[in-house]
């Protein structure tokens, strides 16, 4: 078969040097076996791999000295040379057998070494990769001030590893799966045997199992799979640098999905609730009954306020004093208030990016600039009115309490179109705005899970982790349990 080994060494290597392209970073190093310390039985042995992402030290002590010290092998039948050299001279970890042709390329490009022997057409890896990785480090995406203090980094397991430390139980399990037809990525399926929901799981390996890429450089595109035709501008997932947070999904029964080479696991799956909920909660005392609604109102503030302020604008003059009115919207402005609104919005919206993206020396630069440019310049000219720089000011604010649950992108899609529809229909249309919105949520299901779950469908049961934090040791020994979406 093609993708069958030779027992003819040369061919082996020749095959090898072009499935890449001959590039300089390979290394092939020949080595010489006799048998019964006889010349006539010389057997010739080839060790190839990359010198670019291989441990040199650890190559040199664990394979080529060994072998060099075993030059003569005292064998009667060279046919067991294979399984001697692999079982009793070679001191690394990690050594496999394999006759495939495509295993002996994945071998090579994951940083292990493969050792052929003339007159066998099984080769043998050895597991010597060295990948540069940076030091596991604090979460700088989703900062807390309470609880662990790592983060995630691009190596899978490493990742794994800081997870085991926390989730120290034998039913800790883990699938590994392999996609991509140029260039292979390794994704692991995570769930503790026991608690995790056995449908869900099913329904997570179902969907990813269908992917067909060339290449995976981020795990949104493994999330997009997961996420299924249910296409929303909610988060249906939610991706996480955190361990804890990773370790919390895994206790309630959801499952982990780890792509290696970014820093972020995939979990699944996501309730609209849960957005709202951060790990420092879990680490004090205070705060248990009032910031998940604190940050439930800042949601509400950053989609409605700007359009109530247009809705009051444009349909409200005949019901608000004339004072009062001219006190709060646009009197001798250059920019009537929908625009003022609109291109503040871009501006901050602009901002905010920057801040993201430039190098941390510019951000104070940035934030100057803004001061100035808005809270000055554009106010002291006339060009936009106080009261309606305070209200995007304040809705944008809001937003960014929420910016580190994925649901920024959502809440800019939605102020937009409750500043457009309160424009037009004024507070009529807000009521039909919220209306729909609340009907598009309840069609929404992440992995077939109501997205509004545990308040429609009602559960009870689950209500004492979402709008407050329940009493720990309770929520430690409960079972969590998700609605079946049939």
């Amino acid at each position: 078969m093609e993708d069958l080994l030779q027992d003819k060494l040369q061919t082996n290597i020749d095959r090898i040097k072009m499935s890449f392209n001959n590039t300089s970073d390979l290394m092939i190093r020949e080595m010489t076996v006799g048998l019964n310390k006889e010349i006539s039985q010389e057997k010739k042995l080839k060790l190839v791999y990359l010198d670019s992402i291989i441990d040199t030290t650890l190559l040199q002590e664990s394979v080529i000295l060994p072998l060099a010290e075993n030059l003569n092998i005292d064998k009667s039948q060279s046919k067991e040379l294979i399984s001697y050299v692999s079982n009793t001279i070679l001191t690394t970890p990690g050594v496999k057998v394999t006759d495939s042709y495509q295993e002996l390329l994945s071998a090579i490009i994951q940083g292990n070494a493969v050792l052929l022997i003339d007159g066998f057409h099984e080769v043998i890896i050895v597991e010597v990769a060295n990948w540069v990785e940076r030091s596991v480090e604090e979460s700088l995406g989703e900062r807390s001030p309470k609880g662990i203090a790592l983060g995630f980094s691009e190596k899978a397991k490493t990742n794994i590893n800081i997870l085991r430390g926390i989730i120290k139980t034998e039913q800790f399990s883990m699938q590994k799966m392999t996609f991509g037809t140029i260039a292979k990525t390794d994704v692991f399926l995570l769930f503790i045997n026991g608690i995790v929901d056995k449908g869900i799981l099913k329904e997570v390996r179902n969907r990813i199992e269908k992917l067909d890429v060339k290449y995976i450089l981020e795990a949104k595109v493994v999330a997009e799979i997961i996420e299924g035709k249910s296409k929303s501008f909610f988060p249906l997932t939610v991706s996480s640098e955190r361990p804890d947070s990773a370790a919390s999904a895994l206790f309630e029964g959801r499952v982990i999905v780890l792509v290696d080479g970014t820093p972020q696991v995939i979990i699944a799956p996501s309730l609209f609730a849960e957005l709202f909920q951060s790990p420092d909660e879990y680490n004090v005392s205070f705060g248990r009954f009032t910031i998940r609604l604190m940050r439930f109102f800042s949601f509400l503030i950053a989609i409605f306020s700007t359009g109530i302020y247009i809705a009051l604008d444009k349909h409200g003059k005949d019901y608000i004093p004339p004072k009062i009115y001219e006190a709060l919207f646009t009197k001798d402005e250059f920019l009537p208030t929908i625009w003022e609104v609109l291109i503040l919005n871009i501006i901050l919206a602009l901002f905010i990016d920057a801040t993201f993206r430039v190098p941390k020396s510019a951000i104070f630069l940035i934030s100057i600039i803004g001061a100035i440019l808005l809270g000055d310049v554009a106010v002291s000219a006339t060009l936009i009115h106080p009261i309606s720089l305070i209200v995007v000011g304040m809705s944008c604010v809001s937003a960014l309490v929420l910016a580190n649950k994925g649901l920024l992108g959502s809440i800019r899609i939605l102020r937009i179109g409750f500043i457009l529809i309160s424009y037009l229909l004024g507070s009529d249309g807000i009521f039909i705005g919220a209306t729909v919105l609340i009907f598009y949520m309840i069609s929404l299901k992440s992995i077939g899970v109501p997205y509004l779950s545990p308040f429609i469908p009602f559960r009870y049961m689950e209500l004492k982790d979402t709008l407050y934090r329940g009493d720990l040791k309770k929520l430690a020994n409960s079972k969590h349990s998700f609605p079946d979406d049939n």
